[in-house]
């Protein structure tokens, strides 16, 4: 076989593996500019950090209909979402979850002005982002309520919502490049509460400035920007 037939056989093999190697780790999301938050550091622990989050572990039957075609996850994004039902906090949505209201779908955490309620484990898929696209198969679905029933107070839950997601960027390492709203995935206007005109802008780069600040508290000072 003549050497320049090897070399363009060896050339496409290569794309195709950087390719596959590519989606396998799902798009890379463009860095949306941010202002750091000039507030001094507060350094502590991520189990401390945890502890202001307040998270309550509720996870659905392995059995229901939500989690019955779940598979194995190793999270690489953080995917914000906004709930769109202003009368349900955490625990009435992880009820809705546990009881097939919500058909198929399901996500990790969701988080109110009081707690974050964890309703599947983290190393497992949920189906919050794109029908099990790479949204659903390498992210963790955070969402954010817009409950007003018990008093409007978006600024807690947004506040709540980046210390969780700081203490994941820790533990599995991702960068906050890969903290992505949902309108990432599907250009849909979620979170809508945080987007402008159905996309990011200054309220969505306020919000990373927030999850920075509180990482660089857990992270000796440092940042994670990828």
């Amino acid at each position: 076989m003549a050497r320049s037939k090897i070399a363009l056989i060896f050339t496409v093999c290569m794309a195709a593996l950087m390719v596959g190697c590519s989606q396998q780790n799902g798009p890379r999301p463009p860095m949306v500019a941010f202002k750091p938050s000039t507030q001094q550091v507060r350094p502590r622990s991520v189990s401390q950090m945890k502890s202001e989050v307040r998270i309550r572990r509720e996870f659905m039957s392995s059995g229901c209909y939500a989690r019955r075609h779940s598979k194995p996850m190793k999270p690489r994004f953080i995917t914000i979402h906004s709930t769109a039902n202003r009368t349900a906090g955490a625990m009435q949505h992880r009820k809705a979850l546990g009881n097939g209201a919500l058909g198929k779908l399901n996500w990790h955490f969701t988080v109110d002005q009081y707690m974050a309620v964890q309703n599947i484990p983290l190393n497992e898929t949920g189906r919050h982002a794109d029908k099990g696209g790479p949204g659903d198969r390498y992210s963790i679905g955070i969402e954010m309520c817009e409950n007003e029933s018990r008093g409007r107070n978006y600024p807690r839950t947004w506040d709540r919502a980046a210390k969780l997601t700081a203490t994941l960027m820790k533990e599995y390492d991702i960068s906050l490049r890969n903290v992505v709203p949902h309108y990432f995935w599907t250009r849909k206007n979620c979170p809508e509460p945080l987007l402008e005109g159905g996309r990011p802008g200054y309220k969505w780069a306020w919000f990373k400035s927030r999850v920075d600040y509180y990482y660089r508290c857990i992270n000796n000072g440092r940042s994670n920007l990828g």
